[in-house]
């Protein structure tokens, strides 16, 4: 949707409906013309009816009407403030002068502040009309007979504003819809600029990650950040080797340690605190044992004993417990353990040397800034997705308001003829 295609369908309600167009215009001056006439002649009857009224309310006033009765007297104090009002409210009424061409919203606040004044007179006049006695149905003829014409003359224009009026509000609907559209062109154009700002950036940024990640992988080269690194990882992986099967016992040693706590279950204290420190970390504790592995052992041998009729243990655990106990005495797992110690022991010689100190800490220099660029990387991108989702949502909104004037322009003709 361009404005130029707004300015069309301007154009084409302004060359089929003219017409109606002018008809909008004369009818709503004319009407306005009548409506100021009847606004006049109210102010006019009411402003003698002031007059007349008012002195007869003051003291004196009211000794020379005392012979006319309550009824009377009762009539006159709910008629005159009915007549001061409505002199008010047809004073405060603003009526467009004759040559102004009014937009639809003027003609709907017009509309709206005659609605206003004739409800507000009447919801006093029926108040007064219930109380006011013969005498006064004469007086109050004029402006109520100018009032009911005022009412007439707002039907009209109501008339007005849903036919011909139409006419004018699809005009000034299309100008506001025109107006959103350069708005909207505007946006989009600016999220487009932002969008490939952001998208150099995300280069720049990817160029300099890349830089980084070349001298990462030039300092991992480094023999010593290298040995060191494939030392961890293979104690790791003889961690995890180990670790299959005591890992497996850890609700085993700490069911033991609690029920020897509790006094359930009887056993030597030594045997107890192995079994804590076993729950904790089985592997790091088996690591630290001497080459025999006498704790392990012994807390094995101690949870077979015990078995199913201390704690209450299957059968296939009473297995694998002892599976796991002649595996470690016949010294399989004796191996795995010596080369993580050798391991460990190279690996502390490695990140004890100068070299490794210096190396290492510019490796963690460079991973550091690595996490922060990719950080930025995440960043960069969030925003141009977010960008080219508003963009979308513009031109979305760019093809409603096509839709919109299409609308607009179809019924409008279509009222013409």
């Amino acid at each position: 949707m361009s404005e130029a295609e707004i300015e069309q369908n301007i154009s084409l309600i302004n060359e089929k409906c003219q017409k109606s167009i002018k008809i909008a215009y004369d009818r709503s001056k004319k009407i306005r013309l009548v409506i100021k006439k009847h606004k006049n002649k109210i102010i006019e009857d009411a402003e003698k009816l002031i007059k007349e009224t008012d002195p007869q309310l003051t003291e004196e006033g009211v000794k020379k009407i005392t012979k006319k009765g309550k009824i009377y007297f009762r009539s006159l104090k709910a008629f005159n403030p009915l007549v001061h009002e409505i002199h008010n409210q047809a004073t405060k009424l603003n009526v467009p002068g004759k040559k102004r061409e009014l937009t639809s919203v003027e003609m709907n606040n017009f509309v709206r502040a005659i609605s206003r004044m004739i409800n507000d007179i009447n919801k006093e006049k029926s108040k007064v009309d219930a109380i006011m006695g013969l005498d006064f149905m004469l007086k109050k003829r004029g402006i109520y007979g100018a009032l009911g014409k005022i009412n007439s003359e707002l039907v009209n224009l109501r008339e007005l504003q849903e036919e011909e009026y139409s006419i004018i509000k699809a005009l000034e609907d299309l100008d506001s819809l025109g107006r959103d559209v350069r708005k909207i062109k505007e946006n989009i154009e600016q999220l487009i600029e932002k969008t490939e700002e952001l998208e150099k950036q995300l280069e720049n940024t990817l160029n300099v990650k890349t830089e980084k990640e070349n001298i990462k992988d030039s300092l991992l080269k480094n023999p010593r950040i290298y040995n060191s690194r494939m030392r961890g990882i293979r104690m790791t992986e003889l961690e995890i080797e180990i670790g299959k099967h005591l890992n497996s016992f850890k609700k085993i040693f700490k069911k033991f340690a609690r029920e020897a706590q509790r006094g359930t279950v009887s056993s030597e204290f030594g045997i107890v605190s192995s079994a804590i420190s076993y729950e904790k970390n089985p592997v790091q504790k088996f690591l630290e044992e001497a080459d025999d592995n006498p704790e392990i052992l012994t807390l094995l041998q101690e949870l077979i004993n015990l078995g199913k009729s201390g704690l209450n243990l299957k059968q296939k655990d009473v297995n694998n417990l002892t599976r796991v106990m002649k595996n470690i005495q016949m010294g399989k797992d004796d191996k795995d353990k010596n080369e993580w110690h050798d391991l460990s022991k190279k690996r502390k010689e490695d990140e004890s040397s100068a070299e490794f100190n210096k190396v290492n800490k510019e490796l963690t220099k460079c991973e550091e800034e690595i996490k922060e660029i990719i950080k930025s990387l995440n960043k960069l991108e969030e925003g141009i997705v977010h960008r080219k989702k508003e963009q979308s949502s513009l031109v979305e909104s760019l093809e409603e308001r096509k839709t919109r004037a299409n609308e607009i322009t179809t019924k409008a003709v279509n009222f013409q003829q």
